[in-house]
């Protein structure tokens, strides 16, 4: 045997607010996600353009950099000071080179060397190379090439990472005397620090360097990595290739960054500024939390009013049903309590239910009329009388019986026919109706024979209601030529019988005793003939 499944019914009150969430969840997801995405996208490009713009800002003030350093090489290199006293006044050489590295911002050493090489004199003096000579492949080139010379980053006979620029001297008669250097300590407070100070950034968030034309670190946040070779980053390779620009990068040590760089042309060194992607999430992920945040009172405040709404939507469907149900049980139902809704799909529906259950009700009380209604004289029919009986029985209630029965009723019939039966059935009804009080019940109790029940009243009262029916009918003109009449038992509950059946009979032997008399008369039960 195949039971059929229950499907799930699920409720308009839940329907409503279940389709307002998912389209507020899916309209705020798309939003959200949208400007997630927009918002990621302009900080990546707005982050990555204030990098290049800092690189650029950088690499100019660099160029500037080498631009008072050579001058200010240059102007030592000329200082006929230096020439006078080349040949022997050591102590005055020192002091004007302490003077010249005091007085200058870019070197953390100055020195002089002669052609040959050797190291006349240093500052500070504390280094105690005079006399020395230049061995690195650096300073020997930039000693034979006797013009401006910066160096690749190398590491000095001291142990540091350094680079020096160099100017040329030439005596008066335009003798070759050597060069002034300045050095800078890669790994020390120098004048890149200084440039750079605290817009470098920091290791996690977000930093900058310089790299030389060559690929090598001269300034790191972490200074351990000076000197490092990082050519094979893709933005160092293209400084090398003297390009400027931005770019999403991940670095030498695999983290993911947002860079902005720009070459010095002059010197062919590269400045990277760069942010870590991560932090950038971060701070939008925040962003976004916070909107979220934000939402939660809009959100749940739509979902209220949305779940008031749809109860509200709801409310005349439910209360339709339940009185649809009603009507369906056989209730009667007012057409009143289709109540007028805000809403016009269920206003029009409680209209058409409503007219629906006035139509239903009318039908039903035709029905119920026509199952109690004889259908020929609109009396009341004998199921209708045996419910009335079985009513005043159960109250205990006195009630008398009149028992009426048309005289030679066959015979009209066979002699006029049935129509003119029916006529005359109809004839005596209405008698009844018109002569009978409006609390008494007028029956059709079978063929010819009719029931008047009346309730509290005496055997005489009743006698003298027959009586009054009887001669209304004899004086009735009739559809065919002559006189109509009937013959009436009358009996009363309880005197002549403990229940309906001892009192009908009580008035059907009246009736026969009217019968037996001639016709035409009145016999009440209980009275001799």
């Amino acid at each position: 045997m195949n039971i059929p499944k229950r499907r799930l019914k699920i409720s308009l009150a839940m329907v409503m607010p279940a389709l307002v969430s998912l389209s507020i969840l899916m309209t705020m997801s798309i939003m959200v996600y949208i400007q997630y995405k927009n918002e990621k996208r302009s900080l990546y490009d707005t982050t990555m353009s204030l990098n290049l713009s800092s690189a650029q800002k950088m690499a100019v003030t660099i160029e500037a950099l080498f631009s008072g350093m050579r001058q200010s090489l240059r102007a030592a290199a000329s200082n006929p000071a230096i020439e006078a006293r080349a040949a022997s006044d050591e102590e005055e050489l020192q002091v004007i080179f302490d003077l010249m590295l005091q007085s200058s911002p870019y070197f953390n050493s100055v020195f002089w060397a002669d052609e040959r090489g050797s190291i006349r004199v240093v500052s500070p003096a504390g280094n105690q190379v005079n006399h020395a000579r230049l061995i690195t492949e650096g300073a020997i080139q930039a000693l034979n090439e006797r013009t401006s010379y910066l160096s690749v980053p190398y590491r000095s006979p001291t142990g540091r990472w350094i680079v020096f620029a160099s100017e040329p001297i030439f005596d008066g008669s335009g003798k070759y005397c050597g060069m002034i250097a300045g050095t800078i300590y890669l790994e020390e407070n120098n004048i890149l620090h200084r440039i750079l100070g605290s817009g470098a950034g920091n290791e996690e968030d977000s930093y900058s360097y310089i790299v030389d034309s060559g690929g090598k670190v001269l300034y790191h946040l972490e200074e351990s990595r000076v000197g490092e070779d990082v050519s094979s980053n893709v933005v160092v390779r293209r400084l090398m290739d003297g390009e400027s620009g931005m770019q999403r990068v991940t670095n030498t040590q695999g983290d993911d960054y947002l860079t902005g760089y720009a070459s010095v042309a002059m010197n062919g060194w590269g400045i990277v500024m760069q942010t870590s992607v991560s932090s950038i999430l971060a701070d939008v992920n925040g962003n976004l939390q916070d909107q979220l945040r934000s939402m939660l009172f809009p959100i749940a405040l739509m979902l209220f009013i949305a779940v008031y709404t749809a109860a509200r939507i709801a409310a005349p469907f439910t209360r339709l049903y339940k009185l649809t149900k009603s009507v369906a049980a056989g209730q009667t139902v007012s057409s009143q309590e289709f109540r007028p809704h805000w809403n016009r799909e269920a206003d029009q529906l409680n209209r058409i239910m409503g007219a629906a259950a006035e139509t239903m009700a009318k039908q039903t009380q035709s029905l119920q009329q026509e199952a109690i209604t004889d259908p020929l004289t609109g009396l009341s029919n004998r199921r209708e009388l045996e419910r009335c009986l079985e009513s005043w029985d159960a109250l205990g209630e006195p009630y008398a019986v009149i028992l009426l029965d048309i005289d030679h009723f066959k015979a009209i019939n066979d002699t006029y026919g049935h129509q003119t039966g029916d006529q005359i059935l109809k004839l005596v009804a209405a008698v009844m109706v018109d002569c009978a009080p409006a609390d008494a019940v007028c029956s059709r109790f079978g063929g010819e024979e009719f029931v008047i029940l009346l309730r509290e009243r005496s055997l005489d009262t009743a006698y003298r209601m027959a009586e009054r029916i009887r001669r209304a009918i004899l004086i009735s003109p009739t559809p065919y030529s002559g006189t109509l009449t009937v013959s009436i038992g009358v009996s009363l509950y309880p005197e002549h019988g403990g229940n309906r059946e001892d009192v009908f009979q009580a008035a059907d032997m009246a009736l026969y005793r009217a019968k037996g008399e001639g016709r035409n008369r009145t016999v009440a039960a209980g009275l001799s003939a």
